[in-house]
């Protein structure tokens, strides 16, 4: 066992480490840690033994994370911990920065209650909402949620979106990549390819999924 693997997470096979998804900001070891540590947060026993013979943690760790209100108070709780031991080891030139990011990923995806692997933000928030004919998530609110301008606004912002799709059917491990991508250009890194880049990237997926039923009406 490495020294960021958990116990609870040892006994998964290696085959089921690989994680299809699209990473534009997180490591595929990262990517795997974050999926894991999210269904023992959040499945309920017999959905996890589908995944790893490891029981789930109590529930009012999950419970926990959700009332935190800023990423000081996510990172003293037991639930963050589990994350940021499970994670590879990085160099201690980010750490706080680091630690910040991702206490924000924790906050938000203790909001998940039920994942679609592949299935991204932008193209959820853009879904058809009940037949309606609009998207789950309004293009003002979206324009919004593409424009906050600090890590307790995006927490916020993210956590309302999530309750327009009822918190499920989204991946976690795009969700948590698209935070990491939002931390990386705050911090002013940004990519060099347009594409790579979170408004990009949300944008293209929203109005792709909102051309499907518009172009459908018409």
């Amino acid at each position: 066992m490495s020294q960021s693997e958990t116990p609870e997470m040892a006994d998964t096979p290696s085959s089921e480490k690989k994680v299809p998804e699209r990473l534009l900001a997180l490591s595929p070891g990262e990517a795997f840690k974050v999926r894991v540590w999210w269904q023992h947060l959040t499945l309920s026993p017999q959905e996890l033994a589908t995944h790893t013979k490891a029981p789930p943690w109590p529930k009012g760790m999950r419970a926990r994370l959700r009332r935190c209100e800023s990423t000081e108070a996510a990172m003293l709780s037991e639930g963050f911990r589990h994350l940021w031991q499970s994670l590879p080891e990085q160099p201690t030139q980010y750490r706080d920065e680091r630690l910040q990011q991702w206490s924000c990923i924790a906050l938000v995806l203790a909001e998940v209650r039920a994942e679609t692997p592949s299935a991204s933000l932008g193209s959820r928030l853009g879904q058809e909402k009940n037949g309606t004919g609009k998207p789950c998530m309004s293009e003002l609110r979206f324009q919004q949620l593409m424009d906050c301008h600090s890590p307790q606004e995006l927490v916020q912002r993210l956590r309302r979106a999530l309750a327009l799709i009822d918190k499920r059917d989204i991946s976690v491990v795009h969700l948590a990549d698209n935070i990491a991508l939002w931390w990386r250009e705050y911090r002013g890194r940004l990519h060099a390819e347009p594409s790579k880049r979170l408004g990009f990237v949300w944008a293209n997926d929203y109005f792709d999924a909102l051309a499907k039923y518009q172009r459908d009406s018409d």
